[in-house]
């Protein structure tokens, strides 16, 4: 199953390309920034220093104000943590632009696209020391390339809302085969790590 997301995502990979170009054509795109999605010369890493860096991956609006509160705490605590935000939409983007002003440990990024030479290249320059998936973010080559790594990884407030529990109803195939996938990799995980 894994072999055949990744043979998918691959393939399609030449599309979703063309379709950030249209997106950003339609002004659904960040107009300077969508490239950082789908290219690896564009990731901008500019992590320095031998602090901790946790990743956090909000993609849209609701998340990303749901951690907001979360990062501050942890500043408080500790002082020697960077933050890699990545979110998905043109309006978290946004936001994040704005409301991450008042930290000076935060990284913002466009999450690539979940392909995995993009999703490799971008763990491998960026070296996070955790990641955290807020929601029902949950993408399969992000998830075996950070335990291929070792990189611990959680997921926060994982919830479905009504209106995502609608959509998956429209292909509920897909859907099936999709948390099929998800669990055969959770426990692929588990076992590796004796959990």
């Amino acid at each position: 199953m894994t072999l055949i997301y990744r043979a998918l995502t691959n393939i399609l990979y030449p599309l979703l390309v063309i379709l950030i170009f249209y997106r950003k054509f339609i002004k659904k795109e960040d107009a300077l920034r969508y490239k950082e999605k789908i290219f690896t010369s564009h990731f901008n890493t500019k992590r320095k220093g031998k602090s901790k860096l946790v990743w956090f991956h909000a993609a849209s609006v609701g998340e990303l104000k749901s951690i907001l509160p979360l990062m501050s705490e942890l500043n408080k605590k500790k002082n020697n943590l960077k933050f890699l935000l990545t979110t998905v939409t043109l309006s978290s983007g946004n936001l994040a632009e704005k409301e991450l002003k008042t930290f000076n440990n935060v990284y913002h990024r466009y999450f690539p696209l979940d392909v995995k030479f993009l999703i490799q290249k971008f763990i491998l320059s960026w070296k996070p020391d955790k990641i955290i998936l807020v929601d029902s973010e949950i993408w399969p080559n992000l998830i075996l390339i950070a335990n291929e790594n070792n990189i611990p990884m959680a997921i926060i407030n994982a919830r479905i809302t009504h209106k995502t529990y609608n959509r998956w109803k429209l292909i509920p195939n897909t859907a099936k085969k999709f948390l099929v996938l998800l669990v055969c990799v959770l426990l692929l995980i588990m076992k590796q790590k004796n959990i």
